[in-house]
């Protein structure tokens, strides 16, 4: 299944309209999503990747910074081990060479080589807007190199 496919099949479905660039090693993935947003401070991306993620997606709303990066390898290593699906972030990546040996999704805008300070700062289920749409905990997420969709339930992939 491909996102193309998806959004042929279910034309409602509504896509984050931004250029992501996709740093895992995942292809196509899929799940239930988890809101946290976090304004240069990955202190809430690090909380919530630690705990059990029993294959959710985390969309983190980073404002479109470029400012800092709220992934890097450590919390990528964190986020496989505690299996999360995917990660994707209206923000910045760093460790990019690192990211790219984990097989979850890992969606980001780009990449600096700056670290967040640890304010602990954001908030986590909040609903966030950004690329166009309103994004819930609860919704689903699926994504490949062609984009992101996000639907209120979860789509038939056969």
């Amino acid at each position: 299944m491909t996102t193309p496919d998806l959004s042929d099949k279910y034309p409602h479905v509504d896509f984050l309209n931004l250029q992501f660039t996709n740093f895992g090693k995942k292809g196509f993935f899929s799940g239930k999503i988890e809101t946290v947003i976090c304004p240069d401070d990955n202190s809430k991306v690090k909380q919530i990747l630690g705990e059990e993620g029993d294959g959710k997606i985390l969309i983190v709303d980073g404002q479109g910074s470029t400012r800092v990066a709220l992934m890097g390898d450590m919390i990528a290593e964190s986020a496989e081990k505690n299996n999360w699906q995917a990660v994707i972030i209206n923000g910045c990546v760093r460790d990019v060479e690192a990211l790219s040996n984990f097989k979850i999704g890992i969606f980001a805008l780009g990449s600096v080589p700056k670290k967040s300070e640890k304010k602990d700062q954001g908030e986590i289920g909040i609903n966030i807007k950004f690329g166009g749409i309103s994004i819930e905990s609860g919704n689903w997420a699926y994504a490949d190199e062609s984009g992101i969709l996000i639907s209120k339930e979860q789509l038939d992939l056969d």
